[in-house]
């Protein structure tokens, strides 16, 4: 999660520079199906990797006649291999996270660099997304409001009318909101292919980009050689379940009932962590943090709903789980410098921008009737109630919806590798083993003690992708993290 924040705090950087281009091109300056190369450049860690940055136009809205022509950027690392098999076209997270930029981080281009033993690496900025044309974040023109933490709804209000003015905005600039869903990004994908002249190609998604992959899969499974999904979102698993949650946090506080010197302060996390809400329910916490954007201290009010959203941002990143023992004890404790650290990282991240594009893509994949009734009930006893699902705006696009068709199970015989970790709470190994029920030809990597940003930066995870590109045997394959280390928790006695 740190490194996508991070993407997303250097795309603010970019739409602060004069001449950024929000919107799509019109159909006089390129040619739909027209595609274009130029040298580009990465500096990582003193060294520099030559590569190519691609730009191919689309149309915005394919059933629609009088459509837009947008562009799609895309960056291709050359591959090392002798033999190269299909070009590996990678999907990236979010929605709305850059596959270029996150590229940027050098254990993201490590894994990219290995993926090139495989084949040519195509890192794809979806539509809407990064240096393709529109793309679709829009700056706040206002900090978010001192209480944005301590009332849902007021949250929810301030969220909905900043959505409302960037969707206005973006309509405005002729772009076709509609047409910004994983159906589209799927077609795109596709069209890639065939820009590329290539017969099939391999794809690998991670979080979102499996959601992405998939739909790939079923509208264009005859053009896919292999398929890897690292961290499995299927067709209907878009509106999230409390009781994932739930489970998630019963393992953190077993684990940490477990360890030596934790164990003895928090015996029982899920119960602290009750008792905490309870507490901000009643009390809200007062914290001072610094607005980035006047550079300012500013005292937030955070209350139960406010330390819901938090914890649910980092409850499947195992760089910020073994935070949350200390952080539940000192709160408990009166102490609020721990909350202050958290607290001021989300809220100058929300604060920044509203990213249109991940609010269309989720709303139009929306969920089933039966799930989101089953969401309803479960959020009732839930410890996060059902804060997972806050940013369910829809209805400020007019609920834009692909219908339960695109929802409903997936049967395909394409080659497909998934890949899950014992920890991660985004998208849990339950739903790789949901999706691949209709899967012919698949097989499930579990990674004991991985988190959500885990699986794609852990050099044995990559070499496993490589050999099943290569059409080696994994099944005997065996992943393990170290454990989780946790926060030591000073004893103020």
């Amino acid at each position: 999660m740190k490194i996508r924040w991070a993407i997303f705090d250097l795309l603010v950087i970019a739409l602060s520079c004069p001449g950024y281009q929000h919107v799509a091109q019109s159909s006089q300056e390129h040619k739909l199906g027209s595609l274009a190369f130029q040298p580009y450049e990465y500096k990582i860690e003193g060294q520099s990797i030559e590569c190519e940055l691609g730009r191919l136009v689309v149309k915005e809205n394919r059933k629609s006649q009088n459509s837009n022509i947008i562009e799609l950027a895309f960056v291709r690392l050359k591959s090392t291999a002798a033999k190269p098999g299909p070009p590996i076209i990678y999907l990236e997270g979010g929605p709305g996270s850059s596959a270029i930029g996150i590229a940027r981080f050098a254990e993201y281009m490590r894994a990219f660099a290995k993926l090139r033993e495989a084949g040519d690496v195509i890192l794809l900025d979806q539509r809407g997304v990064g240096l393709s044309r529109p793309n679709l974040t829009r700056l706040s023109s206002q900090s978010l409001p001192l209480d944005f933490f301590a009332d849902q709804e007021a949250a929810l209000r301030t969220i909905k009318e900043r959505s409302r003015e960037a969707a206005e905005y973006f309509r405005k600039q002729g772009v076709d909101l509609r047409a910004y869903n994983t159906v589209e990004s799927a077609d795109d994908v596709d069209d890639l292919r065939r820009a590329l002249g290539v017969d099939k190609i391999n794809l690998v998604g991670f979080s979102y980009g499996t959601h992405l992959a998939l739909a790939a899969i079923r509208r264009h499974g005859d053009n896919l050689n292999r398929v890897a999904l690292i961290g499995t979102e299927g067709p209907n698993h878009t509106q999230k379940l409390p009781s994932t949650s739930d489970k998630q946090i019963e393992t953190i506080s077993k684990l940490a009932s477990q360890d030596p010197a934790i164990g003895k302060l928090v015996p029982d996390l899920t119960g602290l962590m009750k008792r905490v809400f309870d507490r901000l329910h009643k009390q809200p916490a007062v914290v001072s943090v610094t607005d980035r954007r006047t550079n300012k201290l500013v005292d937030l009010k955070i209350g139960k709903f406010g330390l819901q959203l938090i914890t649910i941002f980092d409850l499947g990143d195992t760089s910020d789980l073994p935070s949350f023992p200390a952080l539940f004890y000192t709160i408990d404790k009166g102490d609020y410098s721990l909350l202050a650290r958290f607290a001021e990282k989300r809220y100058n991240q929300l604060g920044a921008g509203v990213p249109v594009i991940m609010e269309v893509m989720d709303s139009s994949s929306g969920a089933t009737r039966e799930r989101q009734a089953l969401i309803a009930r479960e959020a009732r006893r839930s410890l996060l109630g059902n804060v997972m699902n806050f940013l369910d705006v829809g209805d400020v696009f007019g609920n834009p919806d692909l219908g339960d068709d695109y929802r409903s199970p997936i049967r395909t015989n394409v080659p497909t590798i998934f890949v899950s970790g014992t920890l991660d709470n985004n998208t849990p190994p339950f739903q790789a083993d949901e999706v691949r029920k209709g899967f012919t030809h698949s097989a499930h990597l579990v990674v004991e003690n991985a988190g959500h940003e885990d699986m794609l930066i852990n050099p044995h995870v990559q070499q496993a992708l490589v050999d099943y590109f290569n059409d080696r045997d994994l099944s005997r394959l065996r992943i393990s993290l170290p454990p989780l280390r946790f926060l030591p928790i000073p004893d103020k006695k």
